[in-house]
């Protein structure tokens, strides 16, 4: 059996308790084993948005170690698999949208990421870029850098387990719907920038004029 295997079978005997990721594993990297574990689709008690460990005393252990809190015995989350993007594809995506990141309008000197507007985790399924047309690229995704793409996942992260949509940069605007997540996430800033300031500029235009 592996360490994640082991893991998950010590968490299935004791489900809603917290167990220590350290012994259990026989790992120096328990966080590993666990991330293995939580992609088969096993839901894990969340300490915080996209955070799932809990530092706690070990009797076993005798010292503090990272702790897990298995929910339920069997899978209940969607196990995604995430579809490889090759060089030709990435280089087409690119100049369809530009190598401009969506949050600012402004070309991206440093390594451009290729962003699912909306997010992983309400995703059924990944995207398969290969059979899109441009139009249908520029529908589902947009460039990020990395410091944006990590902001836009703590956002949708928190946006999934409240079902309250983050204002986008701080500004309370959704372009459609409002601020309550209601099964689509079109209208919010972290889903479409670009579409986000085209409609703020209008409204500004609409006072100006």
């Amino acid at each position: 059996m592996s360490k994640a295997d082991d893991f998950l079978n010590e968490c299935k005997n004791n489900v809603g308790k917290w167990i220590c990721s350290l012994h259990t594993t026989g790992s120096n990297q328990p966080a590993a084993v666990f991330r293995e574990v939580k992609k088969l689709g096993y839901e894990f008690e969340e300490v915080s948005p996209n955070r799932w460990a809990k530092t706690m005393y070990c009797p076993i252990c005798q010292q503090e170690t990272t702790h897990y809190k298995l929910l339920n015995a069997t899978p209940t989350l969607t196990k995604h698999t995430r579809l490889a993007i090759d060089r030709k594809s990435r280089e087409r995506v690119l100049n369809i949208l530009g190598w401009r990141d969506a949050f600012t309008g402004a070309k991206i000197t440093s390594t451009p990421e290729i962003d699912h507007k909306v997010p992983w985790t309400r995703l059924d399924g990944d995207i398969d870029i290969r059979v899109l047309s441009d139009d249908e690229i520029a529908e589902n995704f947009q460039l990020l850098t990395r410091e944006h793409n990590l902001l836009k996942d703590r956002m949708c992260s928190e946006c999934k387990r409240t079902n309250i949509r983050p204002p986008f940069l701080g500004i309370s605007y959704w372009y459609q719907g409002g601020r309550e997540y209601c099964g689509s996430c079109v209208g919010c800033g972290w889903h479409d920038g670009n579409k986000w300031r085209e409609s703020v500029n209008d409204l500004i235009q609409d006072k100006i004029l």
